[in-house]
């Protein structure tokens, strides 16, 4: 017994149909592709049109112009002379009377004013001298008249003892004052010494006896 096909599962009938059915679709995309329009992004540029021309727009930058200091032209110097306009009036001093070459002018004297005899001096024209020697004689005269101590002697005591006094017009010492110590018993041996001190020759100034300042430094020291 033969198995048989049925008509409507039988595809061998339909091929015309399918033949068809896709020459349309052919068709259909073909002008489908030549009427589809593809749109191109382009960039976005802002532009502006001057005279008809195109000019690319950018964010300005604008500076600051420099204000222009005014030059000041320094005067040109010339050697030629100033003339002041004879309307111009030249006002004269009133405490000053102008004077003629024949004028007759009174000399005046003027008297230094004298100095206080009392005053007592640190730098003078002529200094005063020890007994009219000098500096070297006073400090041998001290060395012969000083007696060393035992008990400096004794405690090795060093140092150097500076005294300061006033030579008188009369040649004689006075405010006999120690600036510099080093012991008691050295202190006062140097005291009693310049105390009974010779007579020394005044200082002078301006051509007269004055009274100065003056001082020595002795330095002891025991082995």
């Amino acid at each position: 017994m033969k198995t048989k096909k049925s008509k409507k599962a039988n595809l061998e009938n339909k091929r015309s149909l399918f033949f068809q059915i896709g020459i349309i679709l052919v068709l259909t995309s073909v002008l489908v592709a030549f009427e589809w329009s593809v749109k191109v992004t382009k960039p976005h540029v802002f532009e502006t049109f001057i005279g008809g021309e195109p000019i690319e727009l950018s964010t300005p930058i604008t500076r600051p112009e420099q204000e222009k200091k005014d030059q000041v032209k320094a005067p040109v110097p010339t050697n030629e002379p100033i003339v002041v306009p004879d309307k111009t009036k030249i006002e004269e001093d009133p405490y000053f009377l102008p004077t003629d070459e024949n004028d007759y002018v009174i000399p005046v004297f003027v008297t230094p004013e004298e100095k206080d005899i009392d005053s007592t001096y640190i730098k003078v024209e002529i200094y005063p001298k020890f007994m009219g020697k000098g500096d070297k004689a006073f400090r041998e005269w001290i060395m012969s008249q000083i007696e060393f101590p035992q008990d400096a002697i004794d405690n090795g005591l060093t140092g150097k003892v500076q005294v300061q006094f006033i030579v008188g017009t009369d040649g004689k010492l006075y405010d006999i004052t120690l600036l510099r110590t080093v012991h008691p018993v050295i202190d006062k041996e140097v005291l009693r010494v310049i105390s009974k001190s010779p007579e020394w020759e005044p200082a002078i100034q301006s051509g007269r006896y004055v009274k100065a300042m003056y001082g020595i430094s002795i330095q002891f020291q025991f082995k």
